[in-house]
């Protein structure tokens, strides 16, 4: 009984891991597809190219697992493609709205 309620808990939160990463990198794609190719090179960070390529191959890593495809959440790839989508969250979509928006001052 004990095991199969942790193989329960478990296959939940690889359910909401997947969702969550499956979500996660459909924005990131779409919202790369949004921004000016000429803010990425302002802001100083790769080219709108570069980050598309990453961002799909990204997306194209996450999805299948919140749909419980061939990937999971526990696998190498899957963790490489979240860094990625959050590298791009955290550190090159702040300076792209930033430049897209101006300054502040």
């Amino acid at each position: 009984m004990g095991v199969a309620i942790a193989i329960w808990v478990i296959n939940l939160i690889n359910g909401v891991l997947g969702v969550a990463g499956g979500l996660l990198g459909a924005f990131v794609v779409v919202d790369t597809i949004t921004r000016r190719p000429d803010a990425f090179v302002a802001a100083d960070r790769q080219t709108k190219t570069v980050w598309m390529a990453i961002t799909v191959v990204s997306a194209l890593m996450l999805i299948p697992a919140a749909f419980q495809a061939f990937i999971s959440p526990q696998q190498l790839l899957w963790d490489a493609a979240v860094v990625a989508c959050l590298v791009y969250l955290v550190d090159v979509r702040p300076h792209l709205r930033d430049v897209q928006r101006g300054t502040r001052w």
